[in-house]
């Protein structure tokens, strides 16, 4: 709404209205009907979408109406453009628990975390990138971005996707949402991005579509589109769970490449709204409902790290016998995993047997790790009931969860 500064005859002063002034002997300004009305809709709009009824004797309603508007969902189903409203977990891509990069051309899986990358084809290399300080390509200072790089071209590929899975077949359904994201290209390269309804393990069958097909150019840009997501009524959920929302960009096959992915963004609504910062922390713990490790932070799981800093602890003392005399820890998760993970074990140090305990002293490795009554909240770690020579013993351990 504005003035109505273009209807003739109002008679605004500085563009405002004005009483009339017979001392002086100028006019009052007049209030056309068709706008007097529109501002009054405008209003009774905003009282009637806040679900009350417009009165006229009450003076207070506007303000009531954009309290309730803005008022968060007790049952934390948050309103769009407001806090969490990013269905999609790690889209800065601020969190890589399984390090910067992915360890060999041929393999896929995740590597920012939530963030699945599949291809057939060798020469795929997947890696964390840093903006610049003080770009002002994309907006807000981000940190890092994804990059997809293809350095063989290859040839019958028909799989080269990045993709996250948002946990419940029940995500947005029958909701319109708007995908947003940034993304450049070593040069113009069409990229499509899709979704897909997966039911479980003898659930509905799987329904996918096309959400938008985009032209990437070789500077930051913004894309966005808006879609509908299908109902779920009528289908059924599989019962082992593990059902999902999928986001999908489908990039080109079989040729040399480089593509770069920051701030994606899933929301309800039509309308796409600035990208929402979450606290690294918040992030972290979001993404730690799917993986988890002992490790660092800033350290790959692997076998050969060479620090015991974060792993397991276990002291086997001297006049122990049996099953008193082998490594035992227990490793309570931080977060409460989505479903009972899969744990995987890696010596602390670079010597010894790989996936062993191994001792203080960089002497002695076991030989029968691993893991037992894993639950969605931890693990116990021992030796299969094998006898150690008296010492203290490390291990390094994952819990993944993911979809």
């Amino acid at each position: 709404m504005d003035y109505p500064k273009n209807t003739p005859g109002v008679g605004l002063v500085n563009g405002k209205f004005v009483d009339e002034n017979p001392v002086a002997g100028t006019p009052g300004s007049l209030i056309p009907a068709s706008w007097g009305n529109a501002v009054t809709q405008e209003i009774v709009g905003a009282i009637s979408a806040a679900g009350m009824a417009p009165a006229e004797d009450q003076t207070n309603q506007l303000t009531l109406a954009i309290k309730q508007l803005a008022k968060l969902d007790p049952l934390q189903r948050f309103p769009v453009q407001v806090y969490r409203k990013n269905l999609l977990i790690n889209g800065n891509f601020d969190v890589w628990q399984r390090g910067p990069s992915n360890r060999g051309p041929t393999i896929g899986g995740y590597i920012a975390d939530r963030f699945r990358c599949d291809w057939d084809g060798a020469g795929i290399n997947i890696s964390r990138q840093n903006f610049a300080l003080g770009q002002t390509e994309v907006p807000d200072e981000p940190q890092f971005f994804l990059r997809w790089q293809q350095v063989t071209a290859g040839a019958g590929s028909t799989t080269h996707t990045i993709s996250q899975a948002i946990e419940s077949v029940r995500t947005l359904a029958d909701k319109a949402a708007t995908v947003t994201f940034w993304a450049k290209a070593d040069t113009t390269r069409q990229v499509t991005v899709s979704f897909g309804q997966y039911f479980g393990v003898g659930g509905s069958a799987y329904a996918s579509g096309t959400i938008g097909t985009f032209q990437f150019k070789s500077s930051w840009a913004k894309y966005s589109a808006t879609f509908q997501v299908p109902s779920v009524a009528g289908k059924s959920v599989g019962t082992a769970g593990g059902d999902y929302l999928r986001l999908t960009f489908e990039l080109p096959l079989n040729v040399m490449q480089t593509i770069d992915l920051a701030h994606v963004q899933l929301e309800e609504g039509p309308v796409s709204t600035p990208f929402e910062f979450r606290t690294p922390a918040d992030e972290l713990i979001l993404c730690q409902r799917y993986f988890e490790k002992t490790f660092n932070q800033d350290v790959p799981p692997g076998d050969s790290t060479g620090s015991i800093a974060g792993s397991l602890i276990s002291t086997v003392k001297v006049g122990q016998s049996s099953f008193s005399s082998q490594p035992l820890a227990q490793w309570s998760f931080k977060v409460e995993k989505r479903a009972t993970p899969s744990i995987s074990l890696y010596r602390p140090i670079p010597n010894g047997t790989l996936g062993q305990w191994r001792s203080g002293s960089d002497e002695i490795s076991s030989a029968n790790a691993r893991p037992y009554t894993v639950s969605t909240r931890g693990v116990w770690v021992d030796n299969f009931d094998v006898a150690l020579v008296p010492q203290s013993y490390y291990i390094h351990a994952t819990a993944d969860a993911e979809l």
